[in-house]
């Protein structure tokens, strides 16, 4: 009989590592086809440069972390840099909020949700925005118009499925681009595909491309529409518990002794990104940490190391750069019954068109259990 399990277990564990080389392959042949032809789509057209505000961090724990945040991916901004990410995740929602200030009547923005439905499926959903504030409109002799403002914002629905090793997201993103005091509107598409591998439970490597064939549609004259600007993302993390615990256990199905891990309360994480934006001429690499020393508190930092700077590819280029702190008070202790855990994050970034070259971001999160 134990002979029998034995061997039961050693086929399953193969039949689940075939499966996950399967999903690998696939994934792989996909993105290989995709990358090669949205270049040859690019080069046909006129666009490459429509809505590049979603290009830009958004989250305070990622914009502390200078967006090395592909292979993390465990809130609900993940949607936003990999939705293979989010069936990872735990089967209580999570709804995050967010709000950063970024200088001259700037502000960016997020709401969203994630959940783990079942063992293998995750979703989320979000919509995330940039507002310009007001501005005086002129023509193009530089007569003035009136007030304008633009609000640009994208909704995204995102789902993943995943094996023991290794997940495979899909986001689908709308897109809104509203010049108000003009009469001039766009709405366009993109798609986000990402997945995320574990790799011997020593760290996490990630890839994922962002705005694949992704398109605005302007209601001007001719009906012009624009190419969106694709984004390659690889990642890798990984976690140095502190003070990681273990116990022992006997399996309901076989009776043997079984060995169950908790998750550390404690920890070090150390991640790195590697990205690159189309008719970008170099590639940006950016190094994240955080800290958690205690249950209560956690820290964050990031920079770029590697980036284009005044035209010209070099180390340390500090294009992005960020610093922040986690709060995360145990209400519960004092409001009975409250069925969610609250974490406050604030960070402060570099923004080059901000006077004091400082942006401030902040955001709440509620982890329900």
């Amino acid at each position: 009989m134990v002979i029998f399990t034995v061997i039961q277990k050693k086929l399953s564990y193969q039949n689940k590592k075939q499966q996950t080389k399967k999903i690998i392959f696939s994934f792989l042949f996909i993105l290989i086809l995709i990358i090669n032809f949205i270049p040859i789509k690019a080069q046909n057209t006129t666009g490459g440069y429509a809505e590049m505000y979603l290009h830009r961090d958004y989250g305070t724990r990622p914009i502390a972390l200078a967006g090395a945040y592909t292979a993390i991916s465990d809130d609900p901004t993940t949607i936003l840099y990999n939705p293979a990410g989010l069936s990872f995740y735990k089967t209580e929602p999570t709804i995050a909020a967010y709000v950063g200030s970024l200088g001259l009547g700037r502000t960016t923005s997020f709401l969203g949700y994630a959940q783990q439905i079942d063992d293998e499926f995750g979703v989320g959903f979000g919509i995330d925005g940039l507002y310009t504030g007001s501005f005086m409109g002129r023509d193009i002799k530089g007569n003035p118009l009136g007030e304008m403002a633009n609000f640009q914002y994208c909704f995204t629905t995102a789902g993943s499925y995943r094996t023991e090793f290794a997940s495979i997201g899909v986001g689908l993103k709308y897109l809104s681009n509203n010049l108000v005091g003009s009469y001039t509107d766009a709405t366009g598409f993109a798609l986000d595909i990402g997945t995320k591998f574990n790799v011997m439970n020593l760290f996490s490597f990630a890839i994922a491309v962002k705005n694949v064939y992704g398109q605005m549609f302007w209601n001007t004259q001719d009906y012009s529409s624009e190419i969106l600007p694709f984004e390659i993302h690889t990642g890798i993390a990984m976690e140095f518990d502190l003070n990681s615990e273990s116990y022992q256990t006997r399996s309901t199905v076989t009776g043997e002794i079984e060995n169950v891990n908790v998750p550390a309360a404690k920890y070090v994480l150390a991640s790195m990104d590697a990205s690159f934006i189309e008719h970008s001429t170099s590639p940006s690499i950016t190094l994240g940490i955080e800290a958690l020393p205690d249950e209560l508190i956690a820290f964050r930092a990031g920079l770029e190391i590697y980036g284009e700077k005044y035209g010209v590819p070099q180390l340390f280029s500090l294009n992005k750069w960020g610093a922040g702190v986690s709060l995360r008070p145990d209400i519960q202790q004092y409001i009975e019954g409250l069925p969610f855990k609250t974490q406050i994050d604030y960070t402060v970034a570099n923004d080059f068109l901000n006077s004091s070259g400082i942006s401030h971001h902040l955001s709440i999160i509620f982890n329900f259990e």
